[in-house]
């Protein structure tokens, strides 16, 4: 019994265990809150106008990409003022940074304006102001990503992990509120949800703003060289779960669109359920990497845990279609089930391919972003040539992520072949 105690109080006197956890418990909690939140909206609105939403936050996601590289690249560089201990190093970043992000949003805004009746046609939506609500989403997502790196730089995990479930919280609340304008409700709740989050992050951020005003070297050079490959790789891979829903909606009826779309969130629990093991991957591989140690034994463990979940799930998924899609979205989606079992093939294909593109960010090789890239070129040249049915669509995305998977192992495993 004392050993277990001992161990225990290692365990939690852990630094890294111990906000591994927290990172961990808040990260599941926001990807199940996310799920509730496409669940209650596919019951409010009906397959028709669900359709419509699911398209405008394919848009938004892809959008949102370039942000999770910018986050990236600001937390390693936080990081390295907090070891230094030179917080007023880090204020000065935040303010060029902020400013920076603002000019970007000002300069984005008339290509929007300009851009969006074309795009309001092209994926059949209500109006052209669904693009800018869209937009400001972004803008409000784009500056909350300067406060959210100084606390993830600075370790304060708790806020951190605070903020990601009070964000989707917020979300839901506003969205069930505004609901009753239908799409142009919830697509503007989503933009106040934004706007309030990056006043909230003012407040655990003061310690820095606090700070005096230091001048911060930041090597331009290095910086990009790690952002724009890493760029393109999550902008490949965001595509690969994205651009069908959009192509979908642009090809096919507003209900089936609809119908696609709750396949889609069903779907998608396979790689929500699987995503927290590439959350606590990335960062043990990178230090091990850092520290020569190997790294194969962890990596095919976690491709492995990925594996198993997405095939428990999708086998689920043929046993029970017509129970879950009615259980979970009403009798509105009743011909979705079908469809049910082979999308789960489809994410189950991605999400073993996505742990194993994490794998090689984290240790730097970052070629991968070729294979994503052209595996998302070659899914959106497919579909819009052989789009002739929902289950067409899927077997082509199919088709197309088990392309990433061999691909991104094969080049896995190139680059690791030495290590026993």
């Amino acid at each position: 019994m004392d050993s277990y105690k001992i161990s225990f109080r290692t365990l939690i006197g852990n630094t890294l265990a111990r906000n591994s956890a927290i990172v961990f418990a808040g990260s599941m909690t926001a990807n199940v809150l996310a799920y509730v939140y496409h669940l209650i909206m596919g019951r409010l609105l009906g397959p028709a106008r669900y359709g419509e939403l699911s398209s405008l936050l394919s848009i938004f996601y892809i959008f949102a990409v370039p942000l999770t590289v910018a986050q990236t690249v600001l937390v390693k560089y936080i990081s390295g003022f907090k070891a230094r201990g030179v917080v007023g190093q880090a204020k000065s970043l935040f303010i060029s940074v902020t400013k920076l992000f603002i000019i970007i949003s000002l300069i984005g805004l008339p290509v929007i304006l300009i851009a969006a009746p074309s795009i309001t046609v092209f994926l059949h939506l209500s109006a052209p102001i669904l693009i800018i609500f869209v937009y400001l989403t972004f803008i409000f997502s784009l500056l909350s990503i300067v406060p959210s790196s100084m606390l993830q730089g600075y370790q304060r995990f708790v806020w951190v992990s605070v903020f990601g479930v009070g964000a989707i919280t917020i979300k839901i609340l506003l969205s069930v509120l505004l609901s009753v304008w239908g799409v142009y409700g919830v697509i503007l709740a989503a933009a106040l949800a934004g706007g309030l989050l990056y006043a909230f992050y003012f407040y655990p951020s003061r310690f820095v703003l606090a700070a005096k005003n230091e001048h911060s070297r930041v090597n331009i050079r290095e910086m990009f060289r790690f952002a724009i490959p890493t760029l393109l790789t999550l902008l490949g891979i965001t595509s690969l779960y994205s651009t069908d829903i959009i192509l979908v909606r642009h090809f096919f009826a507003a209900p089936e669109a609809g119908t696609y779309a709750a396949i889609a969130i069903l779907g998608k629990v396979i790689f929500y359920a699987s995503s927290a093991v590439s959350l606590v991957l990335f960062p043990v591989l990178s230090e091990r990497a850092a520290t020569g140690t190997a790294t194969k034994k962890i990596t095919m463990s976690a491709v492995g845990g990925v594996a198993g979940i997405s095939i428990g799930i999708t086998i689920l998924y043929f046993l029970f279609p017509d129970f879950i899609v009615r259980s979970l979205f009403g009798n509105a989606y009743q011909g979705a089930g079908v469809f049910l079992g082979l999308f789960g093939i489809f994410i189950a294909l991605f999400s073993v391919g996505n742990i194993i593109a994490t794998a090689c960010l984290a240790l730097g090789r970052t070629g991968v972003w070729f294979i994503s890239v052209i595996c998302a070129i070659l899914q959106i040249v497919s579909i819009i040539i052989w789009h002739t049915t929902l289950a067409a669509v899927i077997s082509l995305n199919i088709l197309t992520s088990a392309l990433f998977v061999l691909g991104t192992s094969t080049y896995y495993l190139k680059l690791t072949y030495a290590e026993i």
